[in-house]
């Protein structure tokens, strides 16, 4: 499982209430950079384990989603942001490893406690 969709009318629940870390990917499906990261986002969930929940947020699904996306920060994709108690506490653009992905979230959420 590549993480679970994000609707911007679930983001309360989703992303600000929950008491672990919350990684939300904004992509969509015409980014070439997106599809080249998709093996990288599906074995992220698997790496994770129990520490934080990534959500996909779809930012070309309909013109509400891009502009939630933009009032978000978000300018480019894939852009994950890392979400401690509906907090933003960093990001990550564009391409990268697992390892790299991995990494830089394990720093960003060992913080978030």
């Amino acid at each position: 499982m590549s993480g679970e969709n994000l609707q911007f009318g679930d983001w309360d629940n989703r992303v600000v209430k929950p008491e672990k870390p919350v990684i939300v990917e904004f992509w969509h499906e015409s980014c070439p950079t997106c599809k080249k990261i998709e093996s990288t986002v599906q074995e992220l969930p698997q790496k994770l384990g129990d520490r934080a929940t990534l959500l996909r947020f779809n930012v070309m699904e309909s013109r509400e989603a891009r502009r939630f996306a933009i009032d978000k920060g978000v300018i480019g994709t894939p852009t994950f942001k890392v979400y401690c108690k509906g907090i933003e506490k960093g990001e990550i653009v564009g391409l990268e490893t697992i390892t790299n992905l991995l990494g830089t979230i394990e720093n960003i959420i060992k913080d978030c406690a």
